[in-house]
């Protein structure tokens, strides 16, 4: 069993989905950002800007592995799974340090974690274990990703 079929075309499907909602969402955010969030905060906004477009490009790198059979895919695969849902959290300390700065408030004001993040958190955790799992037991993964 080699190639991108079974599961594995799931995983596929799921990994260009995923760029296109990375980059929907994205245009979604810079949409939604008001002029005067643009003025009194622009390196807050360029960093998340930064964040995200790394994400994307790692996640089309991590794609374009998989789509080749390359070997690293797998670790790569890893590596995005788990920026991925370590990412709301870098946000969210990012943004918390730049706001606590430049209004010289306390850290605390601004370093608040809703439930619905950490239910988000703990779906994307679960997900991440499930595949990353696949990935380094499945017959068809070692046969697939040799080159």
């Amino acid at each position: 069993m080699t190639g991108i079929s079974g599961w594995l075309a799931l995983l596929a499907f799921g990994q260009v989905m995923g760029i296109l909602r990375r980059v929907f969402n994205v245009g979604q955010y810079v949409q939604s950002i008001s002029d005067e969030v643009w003025t009194y905060a622009p390196a807050v906004i360029w960093s998340e800007m930064l964040i995200n477009a790394a994400m994307i490009g790692f996640v089309i790198w991590t794609t374009v592995l998989m789509f080749m059979h390359s070997h690293r895919f797998p670790a790569f695969f890893v590596v995005q799974a788990i920026c991925a849902v370590l990412m709301p959290l870098v946000d969210l300390l990012l943004v918390a340090s730049f706001s606590s700065a430049a209004l010289n408030r306390p850290f605390s004001d601004f370093f608040i974690i809703e439930p619905q993040q950490i239910g988000q958190t703990i779906v994307g955790a679960i997900s991440a274990a499930v595949w990353i799992t696949y990935l380094l037991r499945s017959r068809r993964v070692a046969q697939t990703f040799t080159k």
